[in-house]
C-alpha cells in the first residue's frame, strides 16, 4: 500500500435488497468483526454461501462468501454450502458470545449442516468478542 488508505472489508448487501432483521443483526457484527485483520484473514480465502435461519419465524438469510467478498441477502438459497438453524435466544446468545457455537451444537441448540469447516471459519466473524 503507497500513501493510500486501507480499505476495512464490510459486508455487502446484494442490489435491490433491504436486508430482514436477521440481515441487518448479523451484517452489523460481521462488520464490526472484519475491522480486525485476524477475523477478515479467517475468512480471506473462503468460498461457499451459508444460510442462517431463525427457527421460530422462519427468517433465513445467506451469506456468500467468495474469496474476501462477503454478501448477504435476504431468505434461503437452495443449495448452500452449508446451513445453521437456531431460535432467535440462542442465535442471539450465540452471536453475543454468550454460548459457544460448538457448545450450541453439542446441546441441540443450533442445527446445522453441510461443511463443517465453512461453519467454524464463518463463526469467528459472527460472534462478538
Amino acid at each position: 500500500m503507497k500513501g493510500g488508505i486501507l480499505k476495512v472489508p464490510e459486508v455487502k448487501v446484494k442490489e435491490g435488497e433491504e436486508l430482514n432483521g436477521l440481515g441487518t443483526m448479523l451484517k452489523e457484527i460481521m462488520d464490526t468483526n472484519l475491522k480486525d485483520p485476524k477475523k477478515y484473514k479467517s475468512v480471506e480465502k473462503v468460498k461457499g454461501s451459508v444460510v442462517i435461519k431463525e427457527s421460530t419465524s422462519g427468517v433465513a438469510v445467506t451469506l456468500n462468501l467468495n474469496q474476501g467478498k462477503l454478501e448477504l441477502q435476504n431468505d434461503a438459497i437452495a443449495k448452500p454450502t452449508a446451513y445453521m438453524e437456531a431460535g432467535f435466544e440462542n442465535l442471539a446468545h450465540i452471536s453475543s458470545g454468550q454460548l459457544s457455537p460448538i457448545v450450541a451444537m453439542l446441546t441441540s441448540k443450533l442445527k446445522s449442516g453441510g461443511n463443517p469447516l465453512l461453519l467454524l471459519k464463518i463463526s469467528k466473524i459472527m460472534v462478538l468478542k
